[in-house]
């Protein structure tokens, strides 16, 4: 049966002590992540004995390293001379052990490279592709990636594209000569997980797994971090090199990363958020708080609002093994519940500089997995074949992570001391089911299920029920996208004494989106600017700037501007509502309304009046007589 309804405005009333006091509570809930994942938290357990572990670090110009002539040099051709087949390949020798080696330059430089190290029984060990390294915007220092290549005392060089300078020749027309690039030898020294370097045995933030801090694998000073809030995606990488390491090695190795990039560099501190070694060791990479949208330089033009985690070793011809994978899962799993993104989903992301090998030039972009992996955004071979293809082991793991955390939800709210709300998701056949239950002080516990993020059965009452505390209420608010914009509105007092029954059902009268926007937004998460490029400013020249975004169950997400809503549903088709519909739809109660999400695009129906169509039914707005009929369904 179909109802209709004629909106009148009525003006928000003013603040109401209770109502304030008891959706601040709910709001907290909403929020959870920022109130559950607390930044500082992150930051005290640097406060652990460190490691004083001293990383060794030499340079030398590559011309300087002997000419030596091998059968099998990684690349056979040197300086572009197809004709002249040289194996010709350039050798170091130290007299300190180190392990890991690196070629840097400055410009920008077409270079390939291998390395091999000599073991100590004077064989050699295979050749190390030498991955170019994604330098952050606008720095004039390139180099390769850092290999590890095992404690040795001589490398030898194998390179294309670089003129040789064989025999002392100091005349060449080569764009890049022997004398153009520097050799870099780093040794981080050993610390054993089991000693002297431990993971942190009590989690410092609710369901994180275990992590060996900054402190404990002896992390130098760094640059205050640059936040790009909020993490929507984690890129997978990995460090590349020889996998022959032992636990007791592998500290050095992150130290040795840290001391390269940091240092050697100019960077600052190490490019990931967060490193793995293969026996499930998680490190804690760049300074700033693990829970926070701390910008790292791991993928070149795509490091905002993204997050780096690198698995030390090469894995184009070797299999992670099953402990690697796990610990994937745990950090990555337990980063998208505290920051909020589904392990499943997908999200849009723009380059935000030209990059030497992305496959995507500045302003461009496309929709990634937000589990991803390096070679996604650059023509490049990481993080391996072998890993590559257990991305979805890593997705389905990090799900796991994800599931138990966002279920451990707590809350304290001033009118039911400390209940407990907890959240769980399945999918079936394609459809997700979000499960949202409170449970009282007293034991009693209130179920609501939702599918694709929208109830199956509409409350009509819905911000009566809040305001009254109703347990029912607040299940169905939590981890919907309209739950932290209204329910800090709510907070602020703006609907105190607005709320209007109109035909059977809950409106907020006269409430605007031009008038919510500048309240709400200190709740929403602000925009990062790859996703509003790619996504979200598409609707700006219609709605305004957009002031902050809200995700939701599902890859449901809605995003406020200064004169309207965009809307993005389960399937990602992006709505935008205009004028008095958005705010028709707003005073309804945005997706938590009978109205729910929209389906179709804002159209002129005859001369006069414009129509949307939505999941409960319709808006009509009739701009001669600047009305708005409402028109449900169920």
């Amino acid at each position: 049966m179909q109802q209709r309804r004629r909106l009148n405005p009525a003006a928000p009333a003013a603040k109401h002590p209770l109502l304030a006091a008891l959706l601040a509570a709910i709001l907290t809930a909403a929020m959870i992540a920022a109130a559950m994942f607390s930044n500082g938290r992150i930051l005290q357990v640097q406060t652990a004995a460190p490691a004083d572990v001293e990383v060794y670090s030499d340079t030398a110009s590559f011309a300087g390293g002997a000419e030596v002539t091998v059968d099998d040099a990684a690349i056979r051709t040197q300086g572009g001379e197809e004709e002249h087949v040289r194996r010709v390949v350039k050798e170091f020798t130290r007299d300190r052990e180190f392990s890991i080696f690196a070629l840097t330059w400055r410009g920008d430089r077409d270079i390939a490279a291998y390395v091999r190290s000599q073991r100590p029984d004077g064989t050699w060990n295979e050749w190390h592709a030498m991955d170019p390294l994604d330098p952050p915007a606008g720095s004039d220092l390139f180099g390769t990636e850092p290999i590890y290549v095992e404690p040795t005392t001589r490398v030898q060089v194998s390179t294309g594209n670089v003129d040789m300078l064989e025999g002392g020749r100091q005349i060449s027309d080569a764009p890049t000569t022997a004398r153009d690039l520097d050799a870099v030898f780093i040794d981080g020294g050993v610390g054993t997980v089991a000693g002297d370097i431990t993971p942190v045995v009590d989690s410092y933030s609710r369901y994180m797994p275990k992590v060996i801090t900054r402190t404990q694998w002896g992390a130098g000073a760094s640059r205050t971090p640059t936040y790009t809030e909020p993490v929507t995606a984690v890129t997978v990488h990995h460090t590349a090199g020889s996998n022959n390491y032992t636990e007791a090695q592998a500290p050095g190795i992150v130290r040795g990363i840290w001391h390269y990039h940091a240092v050697t560099q100019g960077w600052g501190d190490i490019g990931y958020n967060a490193l793995v070694d293969k026996y499930g060791n998680i490190y804690e990479g760049r300074a700033g708080g693990l829970d926070r949208a701390v910008q790292g330089a791991h993928v070149g033009g795509f490091n905002t609002n993204t997050w780096g985690v690198s698995l030390l070793g090469d894995y184009m011809q070797t299999t992670p093994s099953t402990q690697a994978i796990s610990a994937l899962g745990e950090i990555i799993g337990w980063k998208a519940a505290v920051a909020g993104f589904d392990p499943m989903g997908y999200s849009y992301h723009t380059a935000d500089f030209d990059f030497r090998g992305s496959k995507y030039a500045a302003g461009q972009g496309a929709t990634f997995p937000n589990i991803n992996a390096h070679r996604d955004f650059h023509y490049n071979q990481c993080p391996g074949d072998y890993l590559y293809a257990r991305m979805g082991a890593i997705r389905g793991a990090a799900q796991v992570k994800y599931t138990q955390v966002r279920s451990s939800r707590v809350f304290a709210n001033p009118l039911m001391p400390n209940p407990r709300v907890s959240t769980t998701e399945t999918t079936t056949d394609g459809t997700k089911t979000v499960t949202n239950t409170i449970t009282s002080p007293d034991g009693t516990t209130t179920t609501v299920t939702n599918q694709q993020g929208t109830t199956q059965k509409v409350n009509t009452t819905l911000l009566s029920d809040l305001a009254s505390g109703d347990t029912v209420a607040i299940a169905t608010v939590v981890g919907t996208i309209a739950g932290v914009a209204l329910i800090y509105a709510f907070q602020q007092g703006m609907f105190d004494d607005a709320i209007k029954n109109v035909g059977g059902t809950e409106l907020l009268a006269g409430l605007t989106v031009k008038d919510i926007t500048p309240y709400i937004t200190p709740a929403l998460k602000v925009v990062g600017s790859s996703e509003v490029a790619g996504v979200w400013q598409q609707l700006e020249p219609a709605l305004g700037k957009a002031a902050g975004t809200v995700s939701g169950p599902n890859g449901t997400a809605m995003t406020f501007y200064a004169n309207g809503i965009g809307v993005r549903d389960a399937q990602g088709q992006i709505f935008s509502l205009v004028g008095e519909i958005a705010n028709a739809w707003l005073q309804q109660g945005l997706d938590l309304g009978p109205l729910g999400l929209p389906i179709a695009a804002q159209t002129s129906i005859n001369a006069d009046d414009i129509r949307m169509e939505f999941e409960g039914g319709t808006i009509v707005f009739t701009p001669s007589t600047k009305t708005v009929n409402i028109i449900t369904n169920r």
